[in-house]
């Protein structure tokens, strides 16, 4: 991480050995963490900012060094680096990556991998879910629809698996799902099913459907957002199986 300017919280993690989650529990008790988004003191002090993914979702990165302090000074202690990779041969040739391992459980029932994909976006619409405790898997694809609806599908296909008791993990590299899940969802319900402006939320049908299987979980539900794409075992798989089910679902001819 040397030279690395700002961190998600999953970097931060492999800094101290720690899960995402564990890391956003000591940003909470620092006070730079509300929720899934850094406070108003965190921004202020320039301790986190926030960065977009490419479809504009908003996350929060922080500071490496300085936060890495901060969660020094409570203790942890920082990992050892891992052993050097060889460079290869003299022909240039680079080591492969190791693939991220296994996520801990934590403590949940259940710890769910979700993942959606559209080819073209609105194209082929695929949505899958990993059960990271069980290996279980579950899929499906519209022949057309969007990104955020397979994310969507993914999420509510991971909660009917889980079912109602468990407490339960999601996690998902999709911020728009997680904003919708426990922020946005809330505030659409409270004023009728409209957003700020007024306007009838996209999705709302797909949107309802998750909010009432979550108002009927007795389990705790908690979201993990994980960078996509980046090596994460079950983010990965889940990614695999929802272009997979993308592609089963295209039409003949279409693109």
């Amino acid at each position: 991480m040397a030279g690395k300017t700002w961190s998600t919280q999953t970097e931060l993690g492999a800094m101290f050995a720690l899960t995402a989650r564990q890391v956003g529990t000591h940003l909470t008790q620092l006070g730079l963490k509300d929720g899934t988004s850094a406070t108003e003191r965190a921004v202020g002090e320039g301790l986190a900012r926030d960065a977009k993914l490419r479809d504009g979702t908003v996350f929060y990165v922080w500071h490496t060094e300085r936060v890495a302090e901060l969660l020094a000074a409570q203790g942890l202690g920082r990992a050892e680096a891992a052993p050097s990779r060889s460079r290869g041969s003299a022909r240039g040739e680079r080591a492969a990556a190791a693939p991220t391992p296994a996520r801990p459980v934590d403590g949940y029932g259940k710890v769910v991998a979700t993942d959606g994909s559209a080819l073209g976006n609105p194209g082929p619409t695929g949505w899958a879910w990993v059960d990271q405790t069980t290996g279980e898997t579950g899929s499906g694809g519209l022949a057309h629809g969007t990104n955020n609806i397979g994310e969507l599908l993914a999420l509510l296909g991971a909660l009917r698996h889980a079912g109602p008791e468990p407490d339960l993990l999601v996690r998902a590299d999709s911020q728009y799902v997680i904003n919708i899940a426990t922020k946005w969802a809330q505030g659409w319900k409270r004023r009728g099913w409209r957003k700020g402006d007024g306007k009838v939320p996209e999705n709302l049908e797909l949107v309802q459907e998750i909010v009432a299987q979550l108002e009927a979980r007795t389990g705790r539900t908690d979201f993990e957002w994980v960078r996509g794409h980046a090596g994460d075992v079950h983010n990965e798989r889940a990614d695999a199986l929802a272009v997979a089910a993308a592609k089963t679902a295209r039409r003949p001819g279409q693109a």
